[in-house]
């Protein structure tokens, strides 16, 4: 909802007050949204994912993976459960956590020897069109971002919680 409205109001926010286009400003909303996006979609689905592990797996026998694709990986397999285009989905979970991390701790740079064009076949577009160091989702993708990282964890949940349920309610009448 609130990158939403930023780019709902987006004119608004990068203009002058006297209503004229900021260079400046543009720029600036548009690496916020970029960012945000990126550590927001990140860090909620390895949240959602990190309570499913703790509630329903941790035990001292088994090692919580350190990456969050592994980490679902085990949730999927504990709870026998599968999710649509899991390998393509896994691998954007990947991509984005490398973009997340040069976010939260290189001020948004990334190496030089990252894969722009693995990064532009995952994400859909050239993230690497304004700067070649400095990832930038589009206002739509990084919309998308959100939306598609939130996806995952909701099939997730229906798989898991509502599924099981509508199976017994089906079997009890």
């Amino acid at each position: 909802m609130m990158i939403s409205n930023m780019i709902s109001n987006f004119k608004e926010v990068t203009s002058h007050s006297c209503g004229s286009f900021s260079t400046t400003k543009d720029l600036v909303a548009r690496n916020a949204i970029s960012d945000i996006a990126i550590v927001m979609s990140y860090s909620l689905l390895e949240g959602f994912f990190h309570e499913e592990y703790e509630f329903y797996v941790k035990n001292e026998k088994r090692k919580k993976p350190k990456e969050l694709s592994a980490l679902i990986n085990t949730l999927l397999h504990d709870r026998q459960v599968s999710l649509k285009e899991w390998r393509k989905r896994r691998k954007v979970i990947d991509l984005v956590r490398v973009l997340r991390n040069a976010v939260v701790h290189s001020n948004g740079i990334i190496e030089s020897d990252f894969d722009k064009e693995k990064c532009e076949e995952l994400l859909g577009e050239d993230v690497f069109e304004s700067s070649d160091h400095y990832p930038r989702l589009s206002l739509s993708r990084s919309l998308h971002l959100v939306r598609e990282f939130k996806g995952i964890a909701d099939e997730y949940a229906e798989a898991v919680f509502i599924r099981p349920n509508n199976a017994l309610q089906r079997t009890s009448r």
